[in-house]
């Protein structure tokens, strides 16, 4: 009997003490839940996209969007809005780096300055990125900030509505304090991605996986640029759809190409 209860209250501390633990550890968990929003180095405010798989690509738009494919990605933070003149003129006092073509005598003009950076090519925005703590966007991490998990084709839904963004007519061939038109933002509460500058990501414009179209643009040649709509990029009006792909050579710049970034947890 003595050896029964013995052996009974060995297993009730043994219970119990995996009930602390289990405890201990779900307040762990709680407790190392990544914040909703955080403010970078550069003052830039990121939200939190978690992580997940989500639907990348359509049947709807040009050929290079085909297929629909199923993409899973880590939890990242991005930039909520584009990189600004302001922002960029910081980095600049920081760095020596040589300033946008369109700063008169290389200043920063003052009325610009919310604004979205333009005229940086790919390793502007990347040298930014990486001053800033961040790096760029890969195409799908753009993607599925814009359009989440539902497979949305605008930042709002899937219906263009009445809704509107600094694109097109509203657009009127010029940027736009960034944040100015609060119909377009994305589920996870990203700005303009629907509208304003285009935008770097990291990514080379390649074929999507089960894409038998065959592009002499393909390759290692250019970069995906993404969103965009105030400025029409050579000519070319923006869909304001999510799934939208542009390209530029990465030495590249436009007076209607910026980017912002993105942060690892």
């Amino acid at each position: 009997m003595a050896l029964y209860c013995a052996g009974k209250r060995h297993l009730m501390t043994a219970v119990a003490l995996v009930m602390v633990m289990a405890i201990a550890t779900g307040r762990e968990l709680y407790a190392a839940a990544p914040a909703k929003s955080i403010t970078a180095k550069d003052g830039a405010e990121m939200v939190l996209v978690p992580a997940g798989p989500f639907l990348m690509g359509s049947l709807e738009g040009d050929a290079d969007e085909r297929p629909p494919h199923r993409v899973y990605l880590k939890a990242y933070y991005i930039d909520k809005y584009e990189v600004t003149h302001e922002q960029y003129a910081r980095f600049l006092k920081a760095t020596g780096r040589k300033p946008p073509v369109d700063w008169p005598g290389g200043e920063m003009p003052a009325q610009l300055a919310r604004h979205p950076v333009v005229n940086v090519s790919f390793e502007d925005a990347a040298a930014y990125a990486c001053w800033a703590g961040k790096r760029l966007p890969t195409e799908a991490e753009w993607e599925k900030a814009a359009r989440g998990t539902n497979g949305w084709t605008f930042p709002w839904g899937n219906d263009p509505g009445n809704k509107k963004t600094a694109s097109g007519a509203e657009g009127k061939e010029k940027t736009w304090p960034v944040g100015s038109f609060p119909d377009d933002v994305s589920p996870y509460g990203c700005h303009d991605m629907a509208g304003n500058v285009w935008e770097w990501t990291s990514s080379w414009y390649e074929a999507y996986p089960g894409n038998s179209q065959r592009e002499l643009e393909y390759g290692k040649k250019f970069k995906v640029i993404r969103g965009g709509g105030a400025i029409a990029y050579y000519q070319a009006e923006s869909t304001r759809r999510t799934t939208d792909r542009a390209r530029s050579v990465p030495y590249g710049t436009y007076d209607g190409l910026g980017f912002r970034c993105v942060k690892d947890l």
